[in-house]
């Protein structure tokens, strides 16, 4: 299925033998929707709204791991409370640690700005299926009143999907590339994605619902060489921390550096196992 964006669903064949059609339904895992918890005291605090959404004036949407990474720590740091998070099925193979200090932790998380309750940070740390993201991107409009807010998308890609005149061993690896919706007026921090690359998965379905929507959002994609986390596939991001509406107005993070290091070498040591 193709969006404003891009490409949401797979395309998939039926040239094959009926009796195979059994074994692969069996085979893949059931899928629950998802679903949006908020916390306690969140919940408490909606219900005094007339709209019962949270209210948010700059909304960043991270995917991924790099984008996480950055997020943790160049944009969330340490004001953020965890207020509501989004949950999809997990394989009895997957771990759900509840913590962002580990690779293998599969949760979506929503976090509030102490200092100014409208900034709002989502952080994905899991896959979300085509089939479950147009759902995924629903929760989000339906309880976020993202109406005036400034909205920012984080992700990443590999450059092997990348389409440009120049060959990809070519390419100056990282690089940002952009698209935003009608309704946001500002100029992006780098340049915009050249056709005809398109956004694929969950970025399409979130992207496509904020231009239907008309709302004010810009997603900025790391286009990247490497197939595990990486320093610099995280600091490509940095252009978008000139971008004052998604950046809380604090004291930069003295410990980032550090933060940066723990980050990659966990990776590296989960990554590893799989060589």
């Amino acid at each position: 299925m193709a969006t404003f964006f891009g490409e949401i669903l797979p395309v998939t064949s039926r040239a094959v033998d009926l009796d195979d059609d059994d074994d692969d339904e069996q085979a893949l895992p059931m899928q629950c929707d998802p679903v949006l918890h908020w916390s306690k005291r969140m919940r408490a605090e909606l219900e005094k709204t007339s709209n019962k959404k949270a209210p948010c004036s700059n909304f960043v949407i991270a995917i991924g791991l790099e984008a996480n990474a950055f997020t943790e720590i160049y944009v969330k740091q340490f004001n953020y409370e965890r207020v509501g998070g989004i949950f999809t099925s997990l394989g009895d193979e997957d771990q759900l640690t509840l913590s962002n200090a580990s690779p293998t932790d599969k949760t979506c998380y929503i976090w509030r700005c102490h200092s100014n309750p409208s900034i709002l940070v989502c952080q994905c740390n899991r896959h979300v299926s085509a089939e479950q993201s147009f759902q995924w991107a629903q929760l989000l409009v339906d309880n976020i009143d993202l109406s005036t807010a400034y909205i920012a998308v984080l992700t990443a890609s590999d450059t092997g999907g990348y389409c440009s005149e120049v060959p990809s061993s070519d390419l100056d690896t990282p690089f940002l590339r952009a698209l935003k919706t009608e309704k946001f007026m500002a100029s992006p921090v780098c340049k915009i994605l050249e056709q005809p690359n398109m956004l694929t998965g969950l970025a399409a379905q979130l992207m496509s619902f904020f231009q239907v929507l008309r709302y004010k959002a810009v997603i900025y994609v790391c286009f990247k060489e490497n197939k595990y986390v990486d320093i610099l596939d995280v600091k490509a991001f940095m252009p978008v921390l000139n971008v004052t509406p998604i950046k809380d107005i604090t004291e930069p993070n003295k410990n980032a550096e550090q933060m940066l290091r723990d980050i990659m070498e966990l990776h590296a040591v989960n990554d590893t196992l799989y060589m």
